[in-house]
């Protein structure tokens, strides 16, 4: 009876990945990332790519899930308060497995919304992961507890991890930020930084127009061409792109073809 009690006690703490397989059951980095029994379900959403953002809202914290806790050895310490708090480190994802399970604090898991796990931020919450390979990012509500893998810092949903596209890798760099929803309005949490290749910088507006109708006349994939000016200088942008490395291809590409000097510069 008291074994059945401490089996019980540890489901309800750690949720969906109370019995997740420690780290030498994970899959090699070749299957995808995620583990040998879970993965994405063989048939899946047509509408992925329009489920929307979680959307901050206040909400009471779970003071269970705010109790420290073990997991494989391990000891956690839970924040029990919404404070500011941003890292950086691996995130990875989970599906099938999970999917209609309980989370940590008592809510069915859906691999088709916009939620995740974390070791110790407060539950429930809401944080905006940013993939720092490719710049895309979600909101989501964090609502479970995990990963307990080493190396590992968030997991995230499935819908969440597709919009971020580490589906097929399983794990990338991210960025997570705790977000307050009492002073974080929409319009913040969809900024994205975007780069831009600014090619000449001219005090005659005049001459910016013709670099811009040089430049017009090569295939640059839909990029949208224009005149910024600052202070007293006109200056003719290209992009946006959303990685530096890929505005660093096109400015080489640029200055080979134009005979100019360009640069890639950060536009938030």
């Amino acid at each position: 009876m008291t074994k059945i009690i401490s089996i019980l006690f540890i489901f309800l703490l750690f949720g969906c990945q109370a019995m997740m397989p420690k780290e030498n059951s994970e899959s090699n980095s070749n299957a995808g990332g995620y583990y040998l029994d879970d993965g994405p379900h063989k048939e899946t959403p047509e509408d992925l790519d329009k489920i929307p953002n979680a959307v901050p809202k206040k909400e009471t914290l779970n003071s269970w899930a705010s109790r420290p806790y073990l997991a494989f050895d391990q000891k956690y310490i839970p924040m029990t308060e919404l404070k500011p708090h941003n890292e950086t480190g691996y995130a990875s994802w989970y599906g099938k497995k999970y999917h209609g399970n309980k989370t940590s604090i008592g809510e069915v898991y859906n691999m088709y919304e916009m939620t995740g796990a974390h070791k110790t931020l407060p539950l429930p919450c809401y944080v905006k992961v940013t993939n720092l390979i490719n710049q895309k990012s979600v909101v989501i509500r964090v609502n479970d507890r995990g990963p307990f893998v080493k190396n590992r810092i968030i997991d995230l949903s499935y819908a969440a991890a597709h919009r971020l596209e580490i589906i097929e890798k399983g794990s990338e760099l991210v960025k997570v930020e705790v977000i307050d929803p009492s002073s974080t309005s929409i319009q913040e949490l969809n900024q994205e930084e975007k780069f831009y290749i600014q090619i000449g910088a001219f005090s005659d507006q005049g001459n910016a127009i013709k670099l811009l109708g040089k430049i017009s006349e090569i295939n640059l994939d839909k990029m949208t061409n224009k005149i910024t000016k600052k202070a007293i200088l006109y200056s003719v942008m290209i992009g946006p792109y959303a990685t530096k490395s890929s505005a660093d291809v096109m400015s080489k590409l640029l200055s080979d073809e134009l005979k100019v000097k360009t640069f890639v510069i950060l536009e938030e």
